[in-house]
């Protein structure tokens, strides 16, 4: 075993803090600080200057993003590495999953934080927690968003740690990528129910 794969190994076996900071190394640091900085910087723009229409448009685009990374990654990216030889899918997954991780996080995170801003505050748009449709968005995202960390981040994740291994086993990405295909067309029609909800602030 080489050098470079025994600290690859060490860092799939280590600790939260040390996986984050290797992800973060492997993303580039400045990349993926970004990723989470800039969106949240908007949300917090909107709450300093008291801007409703900013606090909306921030959470209208984060959640576009948001809920077309979750379709883009398994519709076409998963099955586009799946096409790829071992080595080269390998070198996709080991430089796009860490980059996609902070992505993630950092729009989703600010999606459902200015969508609770929104919906709760004197600053947001007056429905109210109170009323159902509000309630039911409020869970649905703060879900949606527990979930991606706990299922989908990790999916990917595995993935990832397994080509860092000295003989990723093939058989094993394809079940990932299969697992990761079924998730994110969970996630999207989860992502289109609170569309619905959503619609429901202004037909209710």
């Amino acid at each position: 075993m080489t050098v470079a794969n025994e600290g690859d190994r060490r860092v799939a076996e280590s600790g939260v803090v040390e996986r984050i900071r290797h992800l973060a190394d492997a993303a580039n640091p400045a990349f993926a600080a970004g990723s989470i900085l800039v969106p949240l910087a908007f949300f917090a723009a909107s709450l300093a200057l008291a801007s409703t229409g900013l606090l909306f448009y921030t959470h209208v685009a984060a959640g576009a993003v948001w809920f077309g990374f979750a379709l883009i990654f398994p519709a076409i990216i998963g099955p586009t590495l799946g096409g790829l030889d071992e080595e080269a899918s390998a070198a996709v997954t080991a430089t796009l999953v860490p980059k996609a991780v902070f992505f993630l996080v950092g729009f989703s995170l600010t999606t459902v934080l200015s969508g609770t801003v929104l919906l709760t505050s004197d600053l947001g748009l007056g429905y109210g927690f109170a009323s159902r449709w509000s309630s039911a968005a409020l869970g649905v995202g703060w879900g949606l968003f527990a979930f991606g960390l706990v299922v989908p981040h990790r999916l990917q994740l595995r993935a990832y740690y397994e080509t860092l291994t000295p003989d990723p086993d093939a058989a094993r990405l394809e079940s990932i990528e299969k697992k990761n295909l079924v998730v994110g067309l969970f996630e999207g029609a989860v992502m289109l129910a609170l569309i619905v909800l959503m619609s429901g602030f202004r037909l209710g």
